[in-house]
């Protein structure tokens, strides 16, 4: 093993954690607003769904399925978008896991077992943090999965409402502990914390 480049790989691995960090919770962030975006179009679905079924006339019975037609190729395009979004997250999730795989086989060498990254932050920190993250990371990025996987099947507003939730509740990745290890990770590195 070349022990300069697994140094320099360390390295990187400590800065691809903040910046991964970073972009998982714009990721959570702008998932959200489509969200919002894919309820409020889905709660007029709903609204013409019933008008739908109230018709009585074939002039207002045309209308109303125009109207669920343009509303369902509305819905394609934040339904697409937070598709985009889970692949980022599942590009995250996986490059966490990739990097912990890497840091374990460097932690076979006693040389990087014992290397200081930075002034404060030794590889088996970044190690422990890595383990930490691909936990949650898997964990989190599974409830959202399953959001996604579900919305096209959603049929009432107590499931969009429970899908919106499930989005914005990321008790896995994020939360008091998870805010927590995260802002001592940021002191380690000496990087402001910018959420």
């Amino acid at each position: 093993m070349n022990v300069d480049k697994a140094r320099d790989e360390t390295f990187e691995m400590s800065e691809q954690v903040w910046k991964d960090a970073e972009q998982w919770q714009r990721g959570i962030h702008n998932g959200q607003a489509i969200m919002r975006q894919i309820r409020a179009i889905y709660l007029k679905l709903f609204t013409a769904e019933n008008k739908l079924n109230n018709a009585d006339s074939r002039k207002g019975l045309q209308s109303t399925e125009k109207r669920l037609n343009h509303l369902y190729q509305r819905l394609q395009r934040p339904l697409a978008t937070i598709g985009n979004i889970l692949k980022a997250l599942t590009g995250i999730r996986d490059n966490t896991a990739r990097m912990l795989n890497r840091l374990t086989l460097f932690m076979d060498d006693e040389t990087l077992a014992k290397h200081r990254i930075r002034p404060k932050l030794e590889s088996s920190k970044l190690l422990m943090m890595l383990q930490f993250l691909s936990h949650r990371y898997d964990t989190e990025w599974e409830v959202k999965e399953m959001v996604v996987n579900d919305l096209e099947r959603i049929s009432n507003s107590y499931d969009l409402d429970l899908s919106i939730q499930c989005w914005s509740t990321c008790s896995h990745a994020g939360g008091p502990e998870f805010a927590k290890l995260m802002r001592e990770y940021y002191q380690i590195i000496d990087r402001r914390q910018p959420f």
